[in-house]
């Protein structure tokens, strides 16, 4: 089984899928994790990238898609993988397509946690707060331009998904363990 989340910064991506990663064993693929990892390693994509995301840019679709593709062909891959983050922009979407096509696999389902942007705020300054730092893609007018390029570029993906019959949206406002709940029902209605 593979999904993907779709919901802006802070929408609680990152926990669901975490969340999912230990109720069905799938393995969680966070690009905006991928990418902080090569920077913090100081990796040859982490120096080329590091600009880019400390001012809350995205990085090149062609990037993307190349370390999406490699990591869904390894091994632990196989029973399933949840995209957080990914894909961003129509562009990414038809060609993970593609991609999928080449190696044989499909996405199953596309869960969109829907989230107000006075909520986002919230969250990513009570994120902050508490691990006592806030990370580059953190603060205030960075998000602001995060979330209007996902306004731009992200939302519309949900056409795209509704179209394919494989877009579901959640309440993202609910507790963590309502959402969880939400999710595994769509996932159990539909298999």
């Amino acid at each position: 089984m593979n999904i993907i989340l779709l919901g802006a910064p802070g929408s609680g991506k990152g926990t669901q899928s975490i969340i999912l990663n230990k109720k069905l064993g799938l393995v969680q693929l966070s690009t905006g994790e991928i990418i902080r990892e090569n920077i913090e390693k100081k990796t040859k994509l982490g120096l080329q990238v590091k600009n880019l995301v400390d001012n809350g840019e995205f990085v090149s679709d062609e990037i993307i898609l190349s370390i999406i593709s490699k990591r869904i062909s390894e091994d632990d891959c196989s029973k399933g993988f949840i995209l957080d983050g990914f894909p961003r922009n129509l562009n990414q979407a038809s060609k993970f397509d593609e991609i999928l096509l080449e190696k044989d696999k499909k996405i199953d389902f596309v869960i969109e946690l829907n989230v107000s942007k006075e909520n986002l705020y919230k969250r990513i300054e009570n994120r902050a707060i508490e691990s006592n730092e806030a990370r580059a893609d953190d603060k205030e007018e960075i998000l602001k331009n995060r979330l209007n390029i996902y306004d731009e570029q992200t939302k519309p993906l949900v056409p795209y998904y509704k179209k394919a019959e494989l877009h579901f949206e959640v309440d993202g406002m609910k507790s963590i363990d309502e959402i969880s709940l939400e999710i595994e029902k769509i996932i159990k209605v539909k298999n």
